[in-house]
């Protein structure tokens, strides 16, 4: 039987629609107003939020896909190389191809837990939940003690907005295995969402006394001191997270807004640069670095950043919100009211909150 590996995926600043087999949730933002800046958007975790996408998988696709298809054309009754070949699939991305080659380990090994697991990661990542469930149920069955298993349950019923369900599930994995960092990270992560930060912390403490060096946990972990305002504690967590992964956009966006409420703007603004460098398609942070660039006053340079999360994104109704207070403090009412009409399509709430804002 194949050793099962934690594979920890994180999205570099893709949103769940996009690529839902990066559990960044991605796509779970924070709305947190400062003084200063209209509309500030964490990329912190809440529900979808970076699960950590804290998958568990073989690791056997590092072999890649020409050295298991060769293997499967040698030994097409066995189920192993079936099994590593769909992993080798996944990991490209090459879903269909994936499901095929899981099916046919299935085919020749019903009782083949891995493999149920595998399946169940691919439908995962394409947002069928039923049947990912159905896939991860099947490897319980059949080995109630996989632990990895557990987890990705937990995470499917995060993705659909089953908090206590997920609880159950990371906390069974951790009961089969204590030292289980992910399962301590994803079960920090719903802790977080549902505002119990005490509980949040003793989770992210324990994945990190496992494992120092996690930069998801120390990511999940500024996050919920970001939610009690606790920024100088927060900005630390960060600052780890960004030392084991300079390249955590993510991260960066989240500190950047953490030295936004501190006033420390150009702080501010070389984090969010720097994010852009790493995804400079990162809508979230091009809006964040046009709040900072208001907050100095540079409503000209706002605005060019506002516009330039609006090309990402047309729909992106912070960013139009922020425009607009931008075009109002620069004397430009045409184009603030064009970004009210907007808003008054895509987000009401938004627009008469903008309103309140007008001379």
């Amino acid at each position: 039987m194949p050793n099962r590996t934690v594979i920890t995926k994180r999205a570099p600043g893709e949103s769940l629609p996009r690529e839902r087999a990066n559990f960044i949730v991605e796509q779970s933002k924070i709305k947190q107003v400062t003084p200063y800046v209209p509309e500030i958007i964490f990329y912190v975790l809440v529900l979808i939020l970076l699960i950590t996408g804290t998958y568990s998988r073989n690791k056997i696709w590092d072999s890649g896909i020409e050295l298991w298809t060769d293997c499967v054309k040698k030994s097409p009754n066995k189920d192993r190389p079936h099994n590593n070949l769909g992993e080798a699939y996944t990991h490209e991305r090459k879903y269909q191809e994936a499901i095929a080659q899981f099916a046919e380990a299935l085919r020749i090994n019903p009782y083949y837990p891995e493999a149920h697991n595998n399946l169940g990661i691919v439908y995962t990542d394409q947002g069928r939940y039923q049947e990912a469930t159905v896939q991860f149920t099947e490897a319980l069955r059949i080995d109630p003690y996989y632990s990895e298993v557990r987890n990705n349950l937990g995470i499917v019923d995060t993705y659909q907005g089953k908090y206590q369900e997920a609880i159950a599930q990371f906390s069974e994995a951790l009961r089969i295995n204590l030292n289980y960092a992910e399962a301590h990270n994803n079960l920090g992560i719903v802790y977080t969402d549902q505002g119990r930060y005490p509980e949040a912390i003793a989770q992210f403490t324990q994945a990190l006394q496992i494992n120092p060096n996690y930069a998801e946990a120390h990511y999940h972990f500024g996050n919920a001191y970001i939610h009690q305002g606790r920024y100088p504690e927060a900005i630390a967590q960060f600052t780890e997270a960004l030392r084991i992964n300079p390249d955590f956009a993510e991260v960066r966006n989240n500190l950047g807004n953490a030295y936004i409420h501190q006033g420390r703007y150009p702080e501010a603004i070389t984090q969010f640069t720097e994010a852009l460098r790493i995804n400079p398609n990162f809508a979230e942070v091009r809006n964040n670095l046009g709040n900072a660039y208001s907050g100095q006053g540079k409503y000209p340079e706002a605005i060019a950043q506002f516009a330039e999360a609006l090309r990402i994104n047309p729909n992106y109704a912070e960013a139009h919100y922020n425009a607009g207070i931008a075009y109002l403090k620069i004397g430009d009412s045409n184009s603030a009211l064009k970004e009210y009409q907007i808003l008054k399509k895509i987000n009401p709430g938004l627009a008469n909150k903008f309103y309140g804002k007008t001379p």
